[in-house]
């Protein structure tokens, strides 16, 4: 093989290996809108969808910062509510600062489900003093009136006269 052949030879490999590289790293085409949404369906176990836990679910919300007013935990009763029956949501607020309750004290919510969103009262339960703050306890009813099989989420808000903390669950 002469000096010429080596030349041509090794400038076609390089070629071939610079076509190759770039058709590994271009990028994919964007998906069609049919294979995105199903992309966002729930993920299924044996043909049906992942299961929620059963029944009573407490969560502790744990927030960054020195908040002196905030969530500290909500339950919801039962989690993996079925058609038509009654979900039940509590949520304890703590004031570090322990300023009084007064009529601008509340919290609100709002339920997102696969095809409607509902706002959702609370109403104060209990009021009780601990270690140098107020803890207030309040609770919401709503009755599940569409599926949750992509979207289930609960937003809250806990507001005092200055005040205010925001916390969303989301189960899907």
């Amino acid at each position: 093989m002469n000096k010429k052949n080596i030349i041509v030879f090794s400038g076609a490999f390089l070629f071939l290996a610079v076509l190759i590289f770039v058709s590994v790293s271009v990028k994919k085409e964007p998906e069609p809108a049919a294979e995105k949404e199903q992309a966002m369906e729930p993920k299924k176990i044996s043909g049906e969808y992942m299961h929620l836990a059963s029944g009573k679910q407490a969560f502790e919300i744990i927030t960054g910062g020195s908040q002196r007013f905030r969530i500290l935990e909500a339950e919801v009763d039962p989690l993996d509510v079925k058609f038509k029956e009654t979900q039940k949501i509590s949520v304890l607020v703590k004031d570090f600062d322990d300023e009084p309750i007064t009529y601008k004290n509340r919290v609100e919510g709002t339920v997102f489900t696969d095809n409607k969103t509902l706002p959702l009262s609370f109403e104060l339960r209990e009021v009780k003093d601990d270690s140098g703050g107020t803890l207030t306890l309040w609770e919401g009813f709503w009755i599940l009136d569409d599926t949750y099989d992509r979207i289930y989420m609960i937003n809250i808000k806990a507001r005092s006269d200055n005040r205010e903390h925001e916390i969303n669950l989301t189960f899907r």
